[in-house]
């Protein structure tokens, strides 16, 4: 009998929230969770997912290393944790709204039916390992004014 294949590694993704202004009815989430959008990484770079109310964007962009992924977003003001996507959970997701929390939580394979907002996604995201700091910068979770 033929071994089985290698396990490929588990995806690499880069989970971004801000607080993107807009409907009235975001101002009664946490200000700096007010959207999410993710970036999962890809062979040929970046592909970019971001739900937006008009639709989904969806962009490829170069190969960046991942920590200067996580410069950039903190140099516009933006949280992003970086962490790998959850092995396929099996079943069946539950039936729930396109929001951007869902979306970007069926990316990465989370199954959390009571994670509805984005920074509910941002707590769950660090229990299942993902981390919001450089590697080497000292920027621990708990000190980002973001959070406060």
């Amino acid at each position: 009998m033929p071994a089985p294949p290698p396990k490929e590694p588990a995806t690499r993704a880069v989970v971004v929230f801000e607080n993107r202004p807009g409907s009235p009815l975001l101002t009664f989430l946490r200000p700096g969770f007010r959207h999410c959008f993710c970036l999962l990484k890809r062979p040929c770079g970046w592909i970019v997912c971001d739900p937006l109310k008009a639709g989904i964007r969806l962009e490829a962009i170069a190969s960046y290393d991942e920590q200067h992924l996580l410069r950039h977003y903190r140099s516009l003001g933006m949280l992003a944790l970086a962490g790998s996507c959850i092995a396929d959970p099996g079943g069946v997701a539950l039936l729930a709204p396109l929001t951007c929390v869902s979306l970007v939580k069926r990316l990465l394979g989370l199954r959390a039916p009571l994670v509805w907002t984005p920074y509910q996604l941002y707590r769950a995201l660090l229990k299942h390992g993902f981390t919001a700091h450089e590697q080497g910068a000292g920027w621990p979770v708990d000190n980002n004014p973001m959070t406060d």
